[in-house]
């Protein structure tokens, strides 16, 4: 597999090695402070071009609400450090989440993480890789081709679960397990130089295609553990965002590095079909104006872009894990549109508004108990 795609990319016509190198010198430490931006909207005109050296990519489009500050700890000074004895970096954010790494000269690898679980049931977790998930490399040059494997076996018992999300089961489990699957293979494609907000870099471009296999067993007496994935997915309208998270999915990233700075440049994920962004996370710099400090913020949402022509997206910041709804006024206080998310700190959703009239409309989060968090105005323009 390595050999056939090491010729295609010699068949691009980069036949020539970059220039640029990405050394160890990226490799975060302890006291650093990591500032990014996400995009979950990102405008058409940005492009993903085919391999090949001594390109120019201009992401200059590029817009989010936040800034999103990460604390580079010496792993000891975790509230976790105790589960991760063998780490020697954490990484905090401003959402209670923190995650463990092991760094070698020519390695990061992600060795676990605290926080909420990663189908969306709403259990708060510590969880380890088997074996430690490769985060970053050094050096990396242009058509290094990387190939590793990895899985998360997250047991949990079924009184720590949140609602009733598990009650239209046939049968009634003891416990929970989450069995995630993972392989991943990185090719160093591409060169040239990356244009975002504020700053101009040379960089290297790295493709991660990553296949995960999500599982969802229960527990059941002595029968043991039972593999209940495809009920859920069968009947997937009764367990609400949980069935999204299952099954088999390939997930395209464009990694954008550059040795100058220790935040990736960044990073491009890609719809399922690759023909579109999205999502992009970037490196914020300080001439990023209109942006929040997402660790200062209040538990709430956030529109943007605001005002807004035909799509919005909304920031769910700080939020304990429940069941929300969030909803939209017109003016005179009648609800035109209404949706409920399961929500586990953080999440984005991307609303299309074309259907409603250019005006002055508001926006509300309800909480799990029916009470409303925050009211904020939405314009709506149109062209």
């Amino acid at each position: 597999m390595k050999h056939i795609l090491l010729f295609l990319l010699l068949l691009s016509g980069s036949y020539l090695s970059a220039q640029i190198e990405i050394t160890d010198a990226i490799f975060p430490e302890a006291g650093d402070t990591l500032f990014t931006a996400v995009d979950n909207l990102p405008s058409s005109n940005i492009e993903i071009t085919a391999a090949g050296g001594d390109q120019s990519w201009d992401f200059t489009a590029l817009q989010a609400p936040f800034t999103r500050q990460t604390l580079v700890l010496d792993a000891s000074e975790g509230d976790f450090s105790a589960s991760f004895p063998n780490t020697n970096l954490v990484y905090k954010s401003g959402l209670n989440a923190e995650t463990y790494y092991s760094v070698s000269d020519d390695e990061i690898l992600l060795v676990g993480f605290t926080g909420a679980d990663p189908v969306g049931i709403g259990v708060e977790l510590v969880t380890k890789f088997e074996p430690a998930y490769s985060s970053q490399r050094a050096p990396l040059n242009f058509f290094d081709v990387n190939q590793f494997e990895s899985n998360l076996n997250i047991p949990f018992a079924t009184d720590e679960i949140p609602g009733d999300i598990f009650d239209n089961l046939p049968i009634t489990p003891d416990s929970i397990r989450i069995r995630i699957a993972i392989d991943r293979l990185d090719v160093v494609d591409a060169w040239g130089n990356l244009t975002i907000p504020g700053g101009i870099y040379d960089v290297l471009r790295e493709k991660r295609t990553e296949v995960r296999d999500t599982r969802l067993d229960a527990k059941v007496g002595f029968f043991g553990w039972q593999d209940v994935t495809d009920i859920i997915l069968a009947a997937s309208g009764e367990f609400g965002d949980i069935a999204e998270q299952l099954g088999t999915d390939t997930i395209v990233s464009y990694h954008f590095i550059s040795d100058e700075v220790k935040e990736p440049i960044a990073i491009a994920t890609m719809a399922p079909n690759e023909e579109s962004i999205l999502q992009v996370e970037y490196k914020a710099n300080d001439v990023v104006t209109n942006v929040q400090d997402v660790t200062r913020l209040k538990p709430g949402v956030y529109a943007s872009p605001n005002p807004a022509m035909a799509n919005v997206r909304f920031e769910f910041s700080n939020l304990e894990t429940g069941l929300y709804t969030l909803r939209i006024y017109n003016i005179l206080g009648v609800e035109v549109w209404s949706q409920k998310y399961q929500i586990n700190g953080t999440r984005t959703e991307k609303v299309n508004i074309s259907s409603l009239r250019k005006g002055t409309y508001l926006y509300s989060l309800i909480s799990p108990a029916g009470k409303a968090l925050t009211t904020k105005r939405l314009i709506v323009i149109r062209p």
